[in-house]
């Protein structure tokens, strides 16, 4: 059982833009949650405990030559508890003005426990982080955090071995330590890691469930390894 969170065509309505899922290994595919022509599907969150529990975040996007519309009414985070059968828009506690990217974590301790990195528009001011204690029912906003583009940068990563320590994927990587509260450059170097030999542009970070101080960072420099949690690279 695979699941592919599609965004869709850059610069048209429509193709394949939505949340899809295959039962047979990818010799077939079904949509389980479209929202329109012009939103598609760009994050997806698993609860561990079970796998019938999942978020998703729409994304309502349209690039040309010129221009990003980054976000529209249709941006939002959906809860199932069926496996993608039937959806439920979470909004009590979110932002109530259009939305733009939205990256999510489950914390693996505390899988009721979940993060968003929301942007809005910069009029607004209230993109940033944003959490749930209870599953998704009710959201509290968190520290002030602008993705520089949210639809190049911005998944966040919940760290296995920490509570409440969630990375986010910028220029510079960040970090929080106490669950969206506050907010700093990760890896103690002043640029998010550029200081210790890590490049910019950052995507990507995967931890070694048998060594926390094992990570592997993607960027646009390539994959960059440490043994020493951030330390040296």
């Amino acid at each position: 059982m695979v699941y592919v969170a599609s965004q869709g065509p850059l610069f048209s309505p429509g193709g394949d833009r939505g949340l899809y899922k295959t039962t047979d290994g990818g010799q077939t595919w079904k949509p389980i949650l479209q929202i329109t022509e012009n939103t598609g599907i760009t994050d997806l969150e698993i609860d561990p405990r079970n796998p019938g529990v999942m978020y998703a975040a729409a994304y309502q996007r349209r690039r040309n030559t010129s221009v990003i519309v980054a976000g529209g009414p249709d941006a939002a985070i959906f809860k199932t508890t069926d496996g993608g059968k039937n959806w439920k828009k979470l909004t009590e506690g979110l932002p109530t003005v259009d939305l733009g990217g939205i990256a999510l974590a489950v914390s693996p301790q505390k899988p009721d426990v979940v993060y968003a990195l929301i942007m809005t528009a910069r009029v607004n001011k209230m993109s940033g982080y944003y959490r749930s204690d209870d599953g998704g029912e009710h959201w509290t906003r968190g520290a002030f955090k602008e993705v520089q583009d949210p639809e190049y940068y911005g998944e966040i990563f919940a760290d296995p071995f920490q509570f409440d320590r969630v990375y986010a994927m910028d220029i510079n990587v960040f970090v929080t330590e106490d669950g969206g509260k506050t907010v700093q450059n990760a890896f103690g170097g002043g640029g998010g890691g550029r200081g210790l030999g890590l490049h910019s542009d950052n995507h990507a970070l995967a931890f070694d469930p048998t060594d926390q101080n094992h990570l592997i960072e993607g960027n646009d420099g390539g994959l960059y390894e440490s043994y020493d949690h951030g330390r040296t690279w």
